[in-house]
C-alpha cells in the first residue's frame, strides 16, 4: 500500500491553539509546532526559541515537533 500523495497531502493543516501557538493535524496527532522533542527521557520539551539540549547535544532542527497534550502536560504541571 503506497502513499497518496495528494491524499496525503490535503490531510496536514495548521491552526492554532488558546495561547496562539501553532498546530498542526494529521490524522489523529496534533503537532504543537512552537514546540520540539529532544532524545532525553525526561525534560525533553523545548520551546522552538531554544535551538539546543545541553544534556543530549539536539538540535532542534534535527528533531521533531511535540505532541500536544503532551505540550499541555508538561505546561500544566510545573
Amino acid at each position: 500500500m503506497g502513499i497518496n500523495l495528494n491524499k496525503d497531502i490535503n490531510c496536514w493543516h495548521d491552526t492554532f491553539n488558546a495561547r496562539n501557538e501553532r498546530l498542526q493535524y494529521a490524522g489523529n496527532i496534533t503537532l504543537n509546532l512552537d514546540y520540539w522533542d529532544c532524545e532525553c527521557k525526561n525534560n525533553y520539551i523545548y520551546p522552538i526559541t531554544q535551538q539546543y539540549c545541553c544534556i543530549c547535544d539536539s538540535l532542534q532542527e534535527e528533531r521533531p515537533s511535540s505532541i500536544e497534550s503532551e505540550v499541555q502536560n508538561h505546561l500544566f504541571s510545573k
